[in-house]
C-alpha cells in the first residue's frame, strides 16, 4: 500500500501520453471568440478533461469548507468535576 498512490499516478501519466500518442490527428478549434489551430485530438480532450475537473473542484470548494450547521451541539450530559 506503501506504493500503490505512485504506481496509479505512473499508470495514468502513461495512459494520458498513450492517448495522446493514439489521436494525433490535428484539427482546428473554433470557439466564440479565437480560433486555435494545429491541436491534437487527444490533447484537446485531455485539457477538455483537465478544465472541467478544476471547475468542478472550484464549484465544489464552499461546500468542502462550509460548516456543517445541521448538526445541532451536544452539551456533556455528565461533566466531570
Amino acid at each position: 500500500m506503501k506504493y500503490f498512490y505512485f504506481i496509479l499516478l505512473i499508470f495514468l501519466i502513461a495512459f494520458f501520453f498513450i492517448f495522446t500518442n493514439l489521436n494525433s490527428d490535428i484539427i482546428v478549434l473554433d470557439l466564440f471568440f479565437v480560433k486555435i489551430e494545429g491541436i491534437s485530438v487527444g490533447f484537446s480532450m485531455l485539457f477538455s478533461v483537465l478544465v472541467g475537473a478544476i471547475i468542478s473542484l472550484i464549484l465544489q470548494l464552499p461546500k468542502l469548507f462550509s460548516r456543517n450547521s445541521k448538526a445541532p451541539f451536544k452539551k456533556d450530559e455528565n461533566p466531570q468535576t
